[in-house]
This record gives structure tokens, sequence and C-alpha cells, in this order.
């Protein structure tokens, strides 16, 4: 595959790949750009590496925030439950930092070869330029909510990349905004192979988009844009037992198994090819099992106990190929039910308290428990983002490091995490940038706290 190459270097080492990435050969018609494309996601995949959406951001925020606990612990995950993060974390450089800037790398030469290719189509040069920017925007999304300030690449050149300076996180998300207004107004709104929702499209762009608003506070966004999601009619809530099918009609994106794989590597990092009669190697905290009131149905359907009596996280059912009942699942990356506590949340900073009880009640109606606008229809603006942060909590947990971000976002890191993190501090909030990267890169300064 012509992509992989520049999946298995860091991006400051990948010099200019004439022969192979950079040919007009490789970007001649449709079906080669389409190829291209789908080097890039494949390189999202464990098969290609220990990327961040093949478990990494999962586990590893998952066990720094108050959503699992291990009973052991390997060197590196212990940095992240403690939060005494090392500039050498393994974690760090090799799950997170490498590559998400590999993969923004693949987008940048795919925008600039598609860019100026004579043989592809204006439909697929629009459809494959909307695609390369939403990846570049999804990623950069997740590295300056990791690491803050961060190199901004819009090139393939690596003698410019070498050496590029940390950027404001202003400028890194006013790139981001950009990237995913092209990509929603460039991708169309078909999904690209029938079926399944594993390349991007329109609505991808614009959940990313509604996201990205909420992280940014600006509600009245964020609420028009989870709106045109779950107004469009192509999504709905599914049951419980088939939100992580690839046939789910909740995802919005997916990131499907490598190959022939019908399970995906994050299932097989939280279950590790768990059965029955074994434990969950990452168990819930007692935090998150707190948050389940009594009668949550995510409780009984999304976990499952191991011989030990505690219990772990089971939204993917699938771990072998030959598991009796098995059918394809995908990582989650996107879903309608984001969508709605989005909306609830932008609707409820904005004193829209009844709508935004609608929206957090559709969650709540589907997981078996008593509606807010039954329970407590008065319920204080205060009251209901609490309630709002809670949902989020026991809806999106074991998907991306929903949780840290969230506590992150909200302003609440100090009060939840200084009651179990030994030593916390505030500085741990933004990761260390890699030791191995700043060696190379002497324009790449440190974050507060990891010199």
């Amino acid at each position: 595959m012509l992509m992989v190459a520049a999946a298995c270097n860091k991006f400051v080492e990948v010099p200019l790949p004439i022969t192979q990435l950079n040919t007009a050969a490789v970007f001649a018609d449709d079906q080669k750009a389409n190829t291209a494309i789908r080097g890039i996601y494949a390189s999202t995949q464990y098969s290609l590496g220990t990327g961040p959406f093949s478990g990494g951001l999962t586990t590893n925020l998952g066990v720094a925030s108050d959503e699992f606990v291990k009973l052991t612990y390997g060197a590196d995950e212990q940095q992240f439950f403690e939060f005494k993060l090392a500039n050498t974390n393994g974690v760090v450089s090799g799950t997170l930092w490498g590559p998400m800037y590999n993969i923004i790398y693949q987008a940048n030469v795919l925008l600039e070869n598609v860019e100026k290719s004579p043989g592809v189509t204006p439909r697929t040069k629009d459809q494959l330029l909307g695609e390369g920017r939403f990846l570049r925007a999804l990623n950069y999304f997740y590295l300056v909510n990791c690491f803050d300030s961060v190199p901004l690449l819009l090139t393939s050149d690596y003698r410019v990349n070498a050496l590029a300076p940390r950027s404001s996180p202003e400028k890194v998300w006013a790139q981001i905004e950009e990237d995913l207004l092209f990509a929603q107004e460039k991708t169309g709104e078909a999904y690209m192979k029938e079926g399944v929702r594993i390349r991007a499209n329109k609505w991808t762009a614009t959940a990313l988009l509604a996201r990205m608003y909420l992280y940014r506070k600006n509600w009245a966004e964020a609420e028009k844009q989870a709106s045109a999601v779950i107004n469009t009619g192509a999504y709905k809530l599914d049951s419980l037992n088939g939100i992580s099918l690839l046939a789910s009609p909740e995802a919005i994106w997916q990131i499907a198994g490598a190959g022939a794989n019908l399970y995906t590597y994050e299932a097989s990092k939280l279950a590790s090819n768990a059965t029955p009669t074994t434990n969950m190697p990452f168990r819930l905290s007692p935090s998150l099992l707190a948050a389940f009131e009594p009668g949550d149905q995510r409780r009984v359907k999304w976990t499952r106990t191991g011989t030990d009596g505690f219990p772990g996280c089971f939204k993917y059912k699938i771990y072998s190929n030959t598991q009796v009942g098995a059918k394809a699942e995908g990582s989650f990356m996107f879903r309608l039910a984001e969508q709605y506590l989005i909306r609830a949340e932008a609707r409820a900073q904005q004193d829209k308290l009844t709508d935004a009880i609608a929206d957090v009640d559709s969650i709540r109606y589907r997981a078996g428990l008593p509606l807010i606008k039954n329970t407590n229809p008065g319920i204080s603006k205060a009251d209901l983002l609490q309630a709002i942060y809670k949902e989020r909590f026991t809806e999106l947990f074991g998907e991306l490091g929903h949780r840290w971000f969230d506590i992150k976002r909200t302003g609440q890191a100090d009060a939840i995490y200084s009651a179990h993190k030994t030593g916390w501090n505030a500085t741990n909030l933004i990761l260390p940038i890699p030791l191995s990267e700043r060696q190379r890169n002497p324009n790449l300064s440190q974050n507060p706290g990891y010199e």
C-alpha cells in the first residue's frame, strides 16, 4: 500500500518519498487516488502500528481519569494512572504524538497531490480533499487537547516540518475549524461503501464541528451543528446491544477491524480476548460504578463481571473471528448519542432548559431510566449541567477518552482528581512533549512541569 511506508516513520524523519508518494502515477486517476486515502484510513488500525484510535486514547486516558483501574499496570500505564508522566513515556511518543503526526503527514501528501492531479475527476477530487482535511483536523483536535501548543504542519516538506516550532492553541483551533468547514462543504452525504460508515462524509465533519464548538464554548454553533446531524434523519439511536456493530444505524463514523477481522483492536484492549470465565483487564472505577443509577441498562448491557468479581467495559462484544454468532464491529469514533449530549449541554448553557432536558431524556429513555421532565422538570441550570456531565460519563465511557477531556474542559479537574490522584497538579492536564522529538527538533519547547 502506497501510504504504509509513511505510517512507519515519525514525521520529522520522513524524507520526500518521490518514488512512492509524490509520483504522478500514484494519483493518476480516481481509482488510484482512492487507494491512497484508503491507505491513510488503514494506518489508523493496529495492523500498521499502535495508533491512538486502536485503543491508545481509550485505555490510557481512561486510567488517567476516574474511568478505569487495573490490577497491575505497565510502567507507562502507571504513569498515566498516577498522572506523573515522564517526557520519555512510550505511550505519549509512540501511541499518541508520533502516530497522529504520521496521519497528518499522509493527509498532507494526499492533499497536495490530489489538488494538482489532472486525472482525478472534479467530484472525486472534492471528496478526497474533504476527507483528507477531515483526517488532518481530527488528529489536530486530539493533539491540541492533549498537548496544547503543537507544531501546525500543513505541508509534506520534511525540511519545513523537521524544525517547525509549536503554534498557539488558537491557531491550531482555527485550522481545525477551517479544515472541517471545507470538509463539510466538499464531501458528500453518502458513504463511499454501502452498508458501512468507515469513510468520512459531510455528517462526520459536522459531528466533529459540533464537538469542537462545544469544547470552544461556542454554544450556539455547537447546538447548530449537532442539530444538523440529528435532524438529517440518517441516524437513529440503536439498541444498547447493537451500537458497536458496523451496521449500527447510530454510527456516524467508525474504524473497521483490520483486514477481514470481525473484531476491533480496541475491543481486544478492553476485553483482552476475555471470555465469560476470565477477568476483565480494565475494571470500571469506583467513580464510574457509582455514577450508574439503579436500573440503568447500560450497566447491564455494556459491562461484564470477571471471575474476580470486578466489572469491566463490554461495549464491544466480538473478540474472535470464530466466536459463535460473530458480526463485524467497528471502533467508536462518532455516534448519534454524543450529538444529543452535545446539544443538551449547548442548550443548557444558553438557558434553553426545556429543550436540553428533552435531549438528555432521549439518552435516559434508551437506558431505561426515569425522565428528568417527569422527575425534576424545574431543575436548575447548574444541576442540569451536572446531570448532563454525569450522563456523558455513563454513556461514553470506554470511548476515546471522553471522560478525561470532559473533566478538563468543564473545569472539574481539581475537585475530582485531587480526591484520588496522589500529588495531583493542574499541570498534569497537558501531556509532555516527547523528549525524543525535542532532541530532533531544537525549536520544540516543553510544557510546564516536564523539563
